[in-house]
């Protein structure tokens, strides 16, 4: 289940990122070049559509990596 999760949360991020290649666990926010402030509203906004949740400002602003992610939505 876990598994699937990250696969799908890996997919919108390779997307909106423009990451090209293997997604792996190491997408990390401050050494992404291309994650800046812009692109992570649109993460934050893919992401809620892809999943059909609404994140809260705060977990939106502690998204800092991919696992970040997978564990705000395995807990939803």
């Amino acid at each position: 289940m876990k598994d699937e999760l990250r696969s799908r949360v890996c997919a919108v991020m390779a997307e909106v990122l423009q990451i090209h290649g293997s997604c792996n666990v190491n997408i990390i926010r401050g050494n992404t070049e291309q994650w800046d402030s812009l692109k992570h509203l649109e993460l934050i906004l893919a992401l809620e559509e892809e999943f059909q949740v609404r994140f809260t400002a705060e977990q939106a602003v502690n998204i800092h990596s991919l696992e970040d992610i997978v564990t705000i939505l395995g807990g939803s």
